[in-house]
């Protein structure tokens, strides 16, 4: 077998694997999606219907809750502040640990703690502290929660894309009168911007669809749209057309903040590999 027809058989295999994970990626949104347009009947239909009339009865049915709106603001708010204050926290921690090796590898590594131990061990002494100084089922004390949940994996995430910025453009920088935090706002800052948005995009979701402390820390002013989606599930029934109806709301606004920023996100990802 000559090279060139070798290299084709490869490109090939990897061509169809490819595209059998994307199927595997993408069929279980797809059909969630494909289920929140199925009347009652339809969704528990065996075999499953392809081909069918598509119908908002579940979207409507959701919608008249009252408190839904609420529910999508919360969500909303708790993961776009919470996204912009992990952001600003952990990237300068990361451009610390990357420029000056603050606390060392001990400091680094502790950093993990948090987001390695389960939610549950971390959940109970938090909602403890939070009852004390008032902030269950707030807003702020979800943002709070998340931002700790987050912090660690900004770090780790920023930390590469800090160290990749040449240090003699700083110097420069203080040289010319501008002062070491100046630099990091005005230089290192606007060179960072695809590791913020890859980042960003990352909390964002992080926040978007975490359950455990929305269920832990709310009951009912600040809950968010997956704990939302759990009041659907009975004791004895499971209302699938409702629960795939949030399910898409939950999924839509990811998918469209992504495609926006499709750019910025294909060279975050692309630098993050280059520097391992």
């Amino acid at each position: 077998m000559g090279i060139k027809l070798q290299n084709k058989l490869i490109h090939y295999i990897a061509f169809i694997i490819a595209i059998l994970l994307v199927i595997f990626l993408i069929f279980p949104p797809s059909w969630m999606i494909l289920t929140s347009f199925k009347a009652g009947r339809e969704v528990f239909a065996i075999p499953p219907k392809l081909i069918f009339l598509p119908t908002l009865e579940n979207y409507r049915e959701i919608f008249s809750r009252p408190d839904l709106m609420q529910v999508f603001i919360n969500t909303v708010v708790i993961s776009v502040v919470s996204s912009l204050f992990t952001l600003l926290f952990g990237s300068m921690a990361a451009y610390s640990i990357a420029r000056f090796r603050t606390g060392g590898q001990p400091l680094l590594y502790s950093t993990l703690v948090f987001r390695v131990l389960p939610p549950i061990v971390i959940g109970l002494p938090m909602y403890i502290v939070f009852s004390k100084i008032g902030l269950i089922d707030t807003v702020t004390g979800l943002i709070i929660a998340y931002i700790a949940l987050l912090l660690p994996n900004t770090i780790w995430l920023m930390i590469p894309f800090f160290g990749d910025i040449p240090v003699e453009i700083e110097e420069s920088a203080l040289v010319d009168g501008c002062s070491r935090f100046g630099a990091f706002i005005k230089i290192v800052l606007p060179l960072a911007q695809p590791g913020l948005v890859v980042t960003g995009i990352y909390n964002i979701l992080g926040a978007w669809n975490h359950f455990f402390f929305g269920l832990i820390l709310s009951s009912f002013n600040a809950r968010t749209l997956p704990v939302e989606a759990s009041n659907f599930v009975g004791e004895y029934a499971l209302q699938w057309g409702q629960v795939s109806a949030i399910g898409g709301l939950l999924i839509i606004p990811p998918v469209l903040v992504a495609f926006f920023l499709q750019k910025y996100l294909v060279r975050g990802l692309t630098l993050g590999a280059v520097k391992g």
